[in-house]
């Protein structure tokens, strides 16, 4: 095993421990300070540690989940160098009274399931950009406009 393709096992490792394990701090580590964190779904924007951080926060306290539930990650993989990570998964959970602010939310305690696919670049072994793709109208009514954090 080379050097690069160790370095990239333990990324992947350290991301999906904490992205399973709702680690915020954990994620934050792996940033690199000018990163950005894009909601492809709303067109949504967060650049920087402090309002990625904040984007973590929110979506940690907006659902909550039981035994069997969670971010289940299904397809994950990397390119050779190292500097492609896509993470597919399906967040099953519960919705809180904290979900976003949005005129269209769901009901509290309304269950969802929501495929999510995670496009991540990464440079020196630190993330510069995330791309997250989702089915909106999943979670919400069909043409509605929405947005989720802003």
């Amino acid at each position: 095993m080379t050097t690069q393709t160790a370095n990239t096992a333990d990324f992947v490792k350290a991301f999906t421990y904490s992205m399973t394990h709702e680690d915020i701090d954990g994620v934050m580590k792996l940033w690199s300070a000018d990163g950005e964190w894009l909601i492809m779904a709303t067109g949504e924007s967060f650049k920087g540690l402090d309002k990625i951080k904040e984007l973590a926060q929110r979506s940690v306290a907006a659902r909550e989940h039981s035994t069997g539930e969670g971010l289940l990650p299904f397809d994950v993989f990397t390119n050779a160098e190292g500097t492609r990570l896509i993470w597919e998964y399906v967040h099953k959970g519960e919705v809180t009274e904290k979900w976003p602010a949005s005129t269209h939310k769901p009901a509290v305690g309304t269950k969802f399931e929501l495929p999510i696919v995670l496009v991540c670049e990464i440079i020196e072994g630190k993330l510069v950009k995330i791309r997250e793709y989702f089915d909106l109208q999943t979670l919400t009514e069909a043409g509605t406009p929405h947005h989720l954090y802003s």
